[in-house]
């Protein structure tokens, strides 16, 4: 299995080579039904494709597309297959509560992969992020092919978290390194079956770091998604 690193142009191998990639395979996996949305807008019908490119002006230069962030209620985890699924994590390798908690139980393979990441990287992660390749998943199995992302938004976790201008701080700059490490991914996948489809994440940093949703919602619609080929974020929140 593979983790992008800090650097977003490399990626270092965390296993033997016979996991170098994730094996072009088709699969036929019958897919959840899609979340219930709260609200409508044009952007809607990206969600199941949104890795479409900016559209160019008269003048030939590509148009800046601002990430938008469409909101739904339902089950985080139902998501398609070749899913990015991205949550704020701190840096001591700890996914001990809230849907950090969720993620250990269900990818624990992916959990040790980040708390391996925490541990040589402890003091260099905060404003980076971590992309982990879909290690849960085998041919056949019932844990889906998702991919996870870690955004390094807090130092430490509890009453040792960042403070919430220091985790939103982070955030923008994080979301940023993980779309990077994304767009990579799909331009070195073997086939498209390898490729990250779309990218669903929840109201990161609004539990446990206790910082207003609206707030981190601001600063991570700042970002030009059309710089990585990814425009449109899904968050989704239980009903």
């Amino acid at each position: 299995m593979r983790v992008f690193t800090m650097q977003s142009e490399s990626v270092v191998s965390k296993t033997s080579s016979n996991l170098s990639s994730i094996a072009c395979e088709q699969e036929h996996v019958a897919q959840p039904p899609p979340s219930k949305r709260r609200k409508t807008s044009n952007a809607e019908s990206d969600i199941g494709c949104t890795t479409k490119t900016a559209s160019a002006n008269d003048n030939g230069e590509s148009e800046v597309m601002r990430l938008e962030i469409i909101e739904a209620t339902g089950d985080f985890f139902d998501a398609p297959q070749n899913t990015l699924l991205v949550h704020a994590c701190n840096c001591e390798g700890s996914w001990g509560a809230g849907i950090a908690k969720a993620f250990k139980q269900k990818y624990p393979k992916a959990y040790k992969e980040y708390a391996n990441h925490c541990d040589e990287l402890h003091h260099g992660l905060i404003g980076k992020a971590q992309l982990i390749l879909p290690v849960d998943h085998e041919k056949n199995s019932k844990v889906p092919k998702h991919f996870i992302g870690c955004l390094y938004t807090s130092r430490g976790k509890g009453r040792r978290k960042d403070s919430a201008t220091s985790i939103l701080g982070a955030s923008k700059p994080a979301m940023n390194d993980l779309l990077t490490k994304a767009k990579a991914w799909n331009e070195k996948a073997a086939c498209d079956e390898d490729k990250i489809k779309e990218v669903r994440m929840c109201k990161i940093n609004s539990g446990l770091f206790a910082v207003p949703w609206d707030k981190t919602k601001a600063a991570l619609e700042t970002i030009n998604g059309s710089n990585y080929g990814f425009v449109t974020i899904e968050v989704v929140s239980p009903g």
